[in-house]
């Protein structure tokens, strides 16, 4: 049986990793000039991570599995957020 103690070492020490995992790359990243092609590439993660959360709220599937409903108030919230998101420009696209 694990006692509480080390439990907490163990979260702990699986918390360092996971923090450890993140920012590594970033670390590494800084100091390197990426190419354009590259940057241009990054820059379209924003807009289809929003997309495939969206996606994934407002289409949902009927209790017994036989098809897909919508869920309006999701879409109701949705539609400002889109018209603020086109306006602020705060998906940081790539600009051409």
């Amino acid at each position: 049986m694990i006692t509480h103690m080390n439990m907490l070492i163990l979260i702990l020490l699986c918390g360092i990793v996971t923090l450890l995992i993140r920012i590594i790359p970033f670390i590494m990243i800084s100091k390197v000039q990426l190419p354009d092609v590259v940057v241009r590439w990054l820059s379209f993660i924003p807009i289809t991570l929003f997309t495939a959360l969206v996606i994934d709220s407002i289409i949902q599937q009927t209790p017994h599995g036989e098809g897909y409903t919508l869920n309006v108030p999701y879409i109701i919230a949705l539609i400002p957020t889109v018209i603020l998101s086109i306006i602020t420009r705060s998906f940081n696209y790539y600009n051409y």
